[in-house]
Order: structure tokens, then sequence, then C-alpha cells
């Protein structure tokens, strides 16, 4: 079973920003309020670091949150999500991204490990579609907690994860 340090550091950092480029392709597909993107990022966070408990048989996801808590509990800053998700082709260059992180985890990984990875980073983006009312007037009133764009968006994560329906 692999752990992040089957992994070289170059590698490590692609797969620990799996979560956060989910997240940046649903945000970049339906931009909105800068505090709603922010909530998609944060979203999305949220799940990856709370859901040791459904991925407890995959070291690899095991170790990356072992890492991400490390980070997290030193004075290291994270990138700026709401910079990263309005960056020009921010959404073809995540989807490049989750791709490179399929072709990596198809060519290192055991498929249980991997298909898990996967799948922990589509329910990770999954959250941050699910994090913002889109849509919404000024009152909140209105809108849809995913819209269309937003779905197909999830569709083309699952397509460059190579997870299959």
């Amino acid at each position: 079973m692999p752990v992040l340090t089957d992994y070289t550091s170059e590698e490590q950092i692609l797969l620990m920003q799996g979560p956060r480029l989910g997240a940046i392709v649903v945000s970049a597909a339906s931009p909105g309020r800068s505090a709603d993107t922010v909530s998609e990022g944060v979203a999305a966070i949220r799940y990856a670091m709370s859901s040791r408990g459904e991925f407890l048989d995959n070291t690899l996801i095991g170790s990356i949150l072992y890492e991400l808590d490390q980070l997290a509990k030193s004075d290291q800053r994270f990138a700026d999500y709401g910079k990263l998700a309005a960056a020009p082709d921010a959404e073809a260059q995540a989807l490049a991204q989750l791709g490179q992180i399929a072709d990596l985890l198809d060519r290192k990984s055991n498929p249980a490990e991997a298909t898990g990875y996967k799948q922990w980073v589509l329910n990770a983006a999954t959250a941050a579609s699910q994090a913002a009312k889109e849509g919404a007037n000024f009152f909140g009133r209105g809108g849809v907690t995913v819209n269309d764009a937003e779905q197909a968006a999830l569709a083309e994560i699952a397509v460059a994860l190579r997870l299959q329906p």
C-alpha cells in the first residue's frame, strides 16, 4: 500500500493539491462573488480533512491528511484560493493537473488506492459545488445549490481522473 513518501517531492505536492484542484475546477466553471468562491474552497478542504474515517483503509489518503494537518499547524501560509480560482485558464490548468494525478496514480499505485484517492478528490469537488447557492438574488432567494456549469465541471473532473461512472 503506497504512502506519500513513495512519491517524489514534486509528485507529493501534486497529490496534496488534488482536493483543491477539484474545487478550483468547480469555482472557475461558475464564477460568483468572491465570498462564495472562498466558501467553495473552504468546503473542499473541510471535506478532505474530515474524511479520514471514510477512507480509513487508504494509506495514501491517510498520509496526505497527516501532511496537510502538519502544514495547517505550521506557520506556513496557504495560497489565496480566490486568486487561484480566478486566474486565467484556472479550470483548464486544474483539469490538466488532475489528469497528471490520474496518470501518476495509475502508474505508481494499486487500483484500490488509486480509485479511493480519485473518489476523494471528486467528493471534495462535490462539497465545493454545494457550498454556495448559485444564481440567488441579493437576499439569497432563488438560485440552486449546484448549477449546470458546476454539474458539467464535476463530470469533467471525473473524466480527467478516469473515474468510471
